[in-house]
């Protein structure tokens, strides 16, 4: 497996998007091949976001002799200045370039890795979720992976909690995510992944699949949680079957030393009765995702535990300085970034994720 890093970069500028794009791309670090860049700006309807995405991915492909992945996610960042994720390869690798993918070849492991795959105009959550998983299964079966290869998954719902004809768009997407994954054997666990809203865009889906990879591969449960997948229907929006499925991602992934934290939030069991108080909610927040990555949990040789960087996702812009106070105090000096953009249950008022590294 290659090594990679990712930056987190903000604009030093105000203006127009391109100024604030051309403002990161031009303190990127040249030491290192750039594969993916994620964007996160404010957008106000399809219109607005897919006029974003044109300018990021114009302005993108001006800088580079080899354009890297791009995608964008139309949530505001702390401060409404863009923001971007910057992922590099560190360690060597024969990389193929596709139009919406790269596969990374090295010492026998594959690596897919997807930009934002999305059809924002095509139909309602539900039909452009099925698009989506479709052109995925696509990319998966020209990379020879199985769809059971994907070790983490990003996906982006517009308006996550809306409700339209009586079915909640999470639960739609869902539905969707359970039809793609029942061709595959998930045996050995399913992928990290986190479910969040965004202001525009559809449904975005972004994946990470690896085979061959050397060490760990196998996923890690909370012990203050139940797997998602194992949900009871109590705590499932209405969906178009009288079973409702589940969400299907694990509470964390170990890959190699690698560890991927699913989006976390102050979940006990499955239950989400909470204060409406977002200090509260933030500090048990932090109490379960510390409970996931302890490393005795994470793993019985893994010695110790470091986040690499942490997304947090807050709900309310009035609450956004108080998680921010909570989270640097805790977390000290981990690169982390602030968005705001609705969770997936109505009550919670933030979310986080994350990437790490196990000591062995």
């Amino acid at each position: 497996m290659t090594e990679k890093s990712t930056e987190i970069v903000v604009s030093s500028v105000d203006g127009e998007l391109a100024v604030q794009c051309r403002d990161i791309l031009g303190r990127i670090d040249n030491e290192y091949v750039v594969i993916s860049i994620v964007y996160f700006f404010a957008a106000e309807g399809t219109p607005a976001y897919k006029t974003n995405d044109r300018i990021l991915h114009s302005v993108t492909t001006t800088f580079f002799t080899e354009r890297p992945m791009v995608s964008y996610v139309a949530q505001r960042p702390m401060d409404g200045r863009l923001v971007a994720e910057v992922t590099y390869l560190k360690g060597g690798a024969e990389i193929e370039r596709n139009d919406d993918y790269f596969v990374l070849r090295s010492d026998g492991c594959l690596e897919l890795l997807t930009q934002g795959i999305h059809f924002p105009s095509d139909g309602d959550i539900g039909e452009q979720s099925a698009k989506v998983f479709g052109r995925i299964r696509d990319i998966l079966g020209a990379g020879t992976f199985a769809v059971s290869d994907i070790v983490r998954q990003w996906n982006y719902i517009d308006h996550i909690t809306a409700v339209n004809g009586g079915i909640q768009n999470y639960q739609l997407f869902n539905d969707a995510r359970s039809d793609f994954y029942a061709t595959a054997d998930w045996s050995n666990g399913y992928p990290a992944a986190t479910g969040i809203g965004c202001d525009a865009g559809g449904v975005m889906v972004m994946v990470y699949a690896v085979k061959g990879a050397k060490g760990a591969d196998c996923p890690i449960d909370n012990p203050l949680q139940i797997p998602a997948h194992k949900y009871s229907g109590k705590v499932l929006a209405s969906g178009k079957e009288i079973v409702r499925t589940t969400p299907k991602f694990e509470r964390g992934r170990l890959l190699g030393n690698v560890v991927f934290v699913s989006g976390t939030a102050a979940i006990k069991g499955e239950s989400s009765e909470l204060s409406d108080d977002a200090r509260v909610q933030a500090d048990e927040a932090i109490d379960v995702v510390e409970h996931l990555v302890e490393p005795s949990n994470i793993s019985q040789d893994c010695s110790g535990f470091r986040f690499d960087l942490i997304r947090v996702y807050v709900r309310r812009s009035k609450d956004m300085k108080i998680v921010r106070d909570v989270f640097t105090a805790h977390f000290g000096n981990i690169p982390i970034h602030f968005l705001t953009a609705d969770i997936c249950r109505p009550e919670l008022l933030l979310e986080l994720e994350g990437i790490g590294h196990c000591d062995r």
